[in-house]
């Protein structure tokens, strides 16, 4: 019993040192970390198929990325008019969907796939990391991570991709569902595209 209470002591401390020194980092690190993990995950032996890669990037897709504010600014001026059950459920599946889409879309990366240019001021406390990937039959795609720290320390919250900002994506299609459909549409349209990308 002592040693088991030890062990978890052990283990519990580490767990806090490591997310320390995570706090601490620069916003390129936080950038390196998101990049090494969907490496990994796409060049595990053996293989992992989309569950497990899910279910291995999920912990490292939420430490990187401020959902909870992502996921608010896709919805804009229905958030505040939603139910507390509501926020819960958007954001559950907002989550459910941002995860899915790591695993799926990074599932052939490797060593290689991944460069980053650079870090830059952008305001309102915020800062871009300029980083590349490297498509072997076809041009590099520039990314754009935009990353603040009001959550205590850098998470991103928002990735642009060839120029076009993810999230006003969304937040474009979103809108025109909720208004059409209602939320309980917009929930039933993210869950057909996580199961879309599931498969």
């Amino acid at each position: 019993m002592a040693r088991t209470v030890a062990h978890i002591a052990v283990v519990v401390g580490l767990f806090c040192q490591a997310a320390f020194a995570f706090a601490d980092d620069e916003p390129v690190d936080v950038i390196g970390h998101l990049h090494q993990a969907l490496v990994d995950a796409a060049t595990a032996e053996p293989a992992l198929d989309f569950a497990a890669r899910y279910e291995r990037l999920a912990p490292v897709i939420v430490d990187t990325h401020d959902l909870a504010t992502m996921g608010r600014v896709t919805v804009r001026r229905f958030w505040p008019k939603m139910t507390e059950t509501e926020r819960t459920r958007f954001s559950d599946a907002f989550e459910r969907l941002s995860i899915a889409s790591y695993a799926s879309r990074f599932a052939s990366v490797g060593p290689e796939t991944f460069g980053i240019i650079g870090t830059e001021p952008i305001g309102s406390g915020r800062v871009r990391v300029n980083a590349v990937i490297h498509r072997r039959d076809a041009d590099d795609v520039p990314m754009e991570y935009q990353l603040d720290a009001k959550t205590g320390r850098w998470r991103i919250v928002n990735v642009v991709a060839d120029g076009v900002s993810e999230l006003s994506l969304m937040a474009s299609g979103y809108a025109a569902t909720l208004e059409a459909e209602g939320f309980e549409g917009l929930l039933a349209d993210i869950a057909a595209e996580t199961a879309t990308l599931e498969q």
